[in-house]
């Protein structure tokens, strides 16, 4: 059975923190018993520190999707 590499994730608090091009994951917490869901994943390229919003193309259908950081939690994954 093969192992999938371990993949480092990182949150960010600010997104000062992000540059273009990072892999990112936007996660919803669903309640205290429970892990967050991974609602987006994708490559950032914008973000709006000051209204607290990211843009990212993502993964599974190629186009651009704003992530409300008021809604979710954002990680860097590398």
């Amino acid at each position: 059975m093969l192992k999938e590499p371990s993949t480092h994730v990182t949150r960010i608090r600010a997104l000062d923190q992000l540059h273009r091009g990072d892999q990112i994951e936007a996660r919803l917490s669903v309640g205290p018993n429970y892990d967050d869901v991974v609602i987006r994943r994708g490559s950032v390229q914008e973000t709006a520190p000051g209204i607290g919003v990211v843009w990212i193309t993502d993964h599974v259908t190629g186009t651009r999707k704003a992530i409300n950081t008021d809604e979710c939690s954002v990680w860097r994954v590398a």
